[in-house]
Parts: structure tokens; sequence; C-alpha cells
């Protein structure tokens, strides 16, 4: 959302195309279930493509979301970094020296035995220092600098419990659906049941049980609705502050230091701002759902209805099969 990949989706002039490609992005976020490779063959895929309206596996995050993920968990390893780095550097002598192995718990001190031999000051010169790494993992060349979180967990000294999955990495979601970085292909069923709504073809092409079918659109349709009641609040708010920062500007005005003009207030562009008049600010949710507030922009609210009505339309279709 601050990265403005949400309002590069929604502006397009194509309302059908902006939902479609706004449940793509969130269908790669949320309720994520993968396909075996077995089930995800490409002649299996495709026979089942022949016979029902889903197209089985999801297709990836568009490169600019993913972009931006990528550039988020750059910054959540290099926070978990540093506090491993703080943590290790304080907690030096009470964990003591890195020499028990991790699995069999045997100790590996080497000989205290002085020795001048000109290798032994070569290897001790040209040793990578480390803090935050397994003294065993750096025997192969690795400092403290880390690919990702899982090694960061997986790789650190005795001493320093990291938990990956309590680590708010973004990886499982920048691999792209099936390339050679992800296990698994991901299973397309909620944009499929969000653009067909067909129960059965879930439960035949894409493979989810039907006891689990009600509960998986559930928990998404609850996600949709969460994420468009999160953006009325925001807008609300960004309403008022914007009218707080205005009633400033026209005060500073009336005193004589500042230069305010209302009426340019309702001739803004598409990019940020408020102009009626617009094509791109036709209602696309229903008018009883949630008046626009005052002051936003068309680009935000554009965001709003694309993510209203998708919300809406997927509910609409969820009803259906316990109406």
């Amino acid at each position: 959302m601050r990265a403005g990949v949400f309002h590069a989706v929604c502006k397009q002039s194509d309302v059908e195309a902006a939902k479609k490609d706004y449940m793509l992005l969130m269908c790669n976020l949320f309720g994520r279930r993968y396909l075996s490779k077995t089930f995800a063959q490409e002649k299996h895929i495709e026979m089942l493509r022949s016979k029902y309206p889903s197209m089985v596996t999801l297709p990836p995050l568009p490169e600019a979301a993913r972009k931006v993920l990528v550039e988020h968990d750059a910054e959540i390893l290099r926070i978990f970094e540093g506090y491993a780095l703080a943590f290790a550097t304080r907690s030096a002598e009470e964990m003591g020296v890195d020499d028990v192995l991790p699995l069999s718990k045997i100790r590996y001190c080497g000989t205290d035995v002085d020795s001048s031999s000109e290798f032994r000051k070569h290897i001790k010169n040209n040793a990578i220092p480390v803090i935050v790494r397994s003294s065993f993992v750096a025997n192969s060349g690795h400092g403290d600098s880390f690919a990702n979180v899982f090694e960061l967990t997986q790789t650190s000294r005795s001493g320093i419990n990291l938990n990956a999955h309590a680590i708010p990495s973004m990886a499982h979601l920048t691999a792209s659906s099936g390339d050679k970085h992800d296990e698994h292909m991901l299973n397309a069923y909620l944009l499929d049941f969000y653009i067909h709504g067909q129960v059965s073809t879930l439960a035949h092409a894409n493979a989810i049980r039907r006891g689990d079918i009600w509960y998986l659109l559930q928990d998404f349709a609850l996600t949709l609705l969460t994420v468009k009641a999160a953006l009325q609040q925001l807008l609300l708010k960004a309403s008022k502050e914007t009218s707080v920062a205005e009633e400033t500007a026209e005060a500073t005005d009336l005193d004589g230091h500042g230069s305010y003009d209302p009426a340019e207030a309702d001739d803004y562009d598409d990019d940020g701002d408020i102009n009626d008049s617009s094509p791109t600010n036709k209602k696309i949710v229903s008018e009883s759902d949630f008046d626009r507030p005052a002051r936003v922009s068309n680009a935000d609210w554009r965001v709003y209805e694309i993510v209203g009505a998708a919300a809406d339309e997927f509910n609409d279709e969820f009803r259906k099969m316990w109406a």
C-alpha cells in the first residue's frame, strides 16, 4: 500500500481487470495452499483446465509487488541481524566459546598447545571473524552476513535462540509460484472461486476437500472484508487530518501569514487529489455502502472502490453457498 502497488493496480481504466489483479495479489498473500508436484504435472493441469473453468495453478505475484516484498524482507533481515549481533556481543562471556556440535553435543575445542608453525599463523590471521555465526558453519568460509532469515536462524551460534516462525519473513511470499525457488505451485482455488463461483469445481479441479471448502472461503471472505473496513478507517482519518490542516492554513491566511485559496482544493488531479468531474471517479461500490469522506483524493477513493467491490462480489458468491 505505501509503495503505491495497490494504487497502480486500481487505477486501471478496466474495472474488471483491476478487481481481478487486486484479487490475484490477495490470493498470493492469504489463504495459500500448495499443490503437490505429482498433482501439478503439466499434463494433469491441462486435462483439468480442459474439463473445468478453473486455472488450478495461481499466477505469481506481479513483479512490482514482489519487488516491494523483497525489499521489505531485506529490511526485516537487517533488523534481526542487528538484534542477534547486539545480543551475541553483550552476552559473549555468558555464552562462552562456541565449541559444542549442535546435534551430537560433543565439544571440539582443539588443542591448547601453542604452535608457532607458519600454517597455523596463516590460518589464524586469515580467519573470518564471527560473532553471530556458528563456528562450525564459519569453517566453510561464512561470516556474519546472512542471505535470508532462515539461514540466520539455522546457522547462528549456540546460545542464540531464534525461531524462524516468530520472525515476519516474506521469503515464502516472494518466491514466484512454481519457479525454481519454490517447492510447490500455489493452488488458485480462491481466485478460481471468485471468477466462476462453482463449489463443485473447487473439489474436482482444485482438489479442495468438500469439508474444507466452506471454512477456507469464509476465512478469505473475512480477510477481504477486514481490508475493506481498514481502508474505511484510513479514509476517515485522512479526511479529518486534511480538514484540520486546511482550517489551520485558512486561519493562518486570515492572520496575514499565509496564502490559502479554497478554490484550488476542488481542482486536483487523479495522482493524489480531488476532482469530482474526473472519469475515474465513477461510482463502483453501492451508494449506501460507504459515503466518500470529504477531501479524499480520487486515487485513494479508487482503491477503496476496487477493494470494496471485490470483497462484496466474493462475499456474495460465498453467501450463495450457504443461503
